[in-house]
């Protein structure tokens, strides 16, 4: 365990295992087998589940007490991330950390945040539809269909799809912070669906060509984004391009 653990135990908490769930590589090469963690006052009253995201989460500066009341101690408090405890807990690299909250590696997260930055992608989303003044109109591939752009009054711009998410109430909708071309949101679609496949395992980063045989990175495949993840569903590198 590294410092954020200690810090928290030093509030008056302290955390605990529970399940193996996951195995994830180490900073030594091998690999980790994370656990669910929990953290809890020290009289075992109350306990709280650690989620294994980046979701935020507040540990109170008081120093708690046996009888479950806090002490009013002046121990400033920690304000942090779920993820962040199971990193500093297991000593995880940021390969390790990739692995845990989104199921693929950190070279894959780099690139995928180098796409949205290039596409100026803040987020995406699934809700209700929201109402707003439609500045264009395209259709877009993988399944979504038609699409709206319009901004907001704080100067981001919205693309929402026209029809519900598989016939659901929920509609699809990503922000940018500048005006997206048609190619943006056919990115932008495409890298929601990257993250997604490998985040329930759908697919994995690295598969051998149905082709040479070889095993590859799906990075490894040369061309831009969509080329990419067409290749990758066929399982081919792009061996015979060669």
């Amino acid at each position: 365990m590294g410092k954020l653990t200690e810090q928290i135990q030093a509030l008056g908490y302290y955390v605990t295992e529970g399940e193996p769930f996951l195995s994830v590589p180490s900073p030594d090469g091998g690999f980790v087998e994370i656990k669910r963690l929990s953290v809890s006052l020290t009289n075992g009253r109350q306990s709280m589940a650690i989620k294994a995201d980046d979701s935020p989460t507040m540990f109170p500066g008081e120093l708690a007490s046996r009888d479950g009341k806090f002490s009013g101690g002046k121990a400033d408090g920690i304000k942090t991330t779920c993820g962040a405890i199971y990193k500093d807990y297991y000593g995880l690299d940021d390969n390790g950390y990739s692995m845990l909250l989104y199921n693929h590696s950190n070279r894959t997260k780099m690139y995928l945040d180098c796409e949205k930055s290039r596409i100026c992608l803040i987020d995406y989303k699934e809700g209700i539809p929201e109402s707003f003044i439609a500045l264009d109109h395209y259709v877009i591939g993988q399944g979504i269909g038609e699409v709206d752009v319009g901004q907001y009054a704080d100067g981001r711009f919205v693309v929402q799809s026209s029809r519900p998410l598989f016939d659901a109430d929920y509609v699809l909708r990503m922000h940018f912070t500048r005006f997206p071309s048609h190619q943006d949101v056919e990115d932008a679609v495409i890298i929601r669906k990257l993250e997604r496949d490998f985040r329930l395992g759908r697919h994995r980063e690295v598969f051998a060509c149905n082709k040479c045989g070889e095993i590859k990175h799906w990075l490894d495949i040369k061309g831009p984004l969509a080329q990419k993840l067409a290749m990758r569903l066929q399982r081919l590198c792009g061996c015979s391009e060669k």
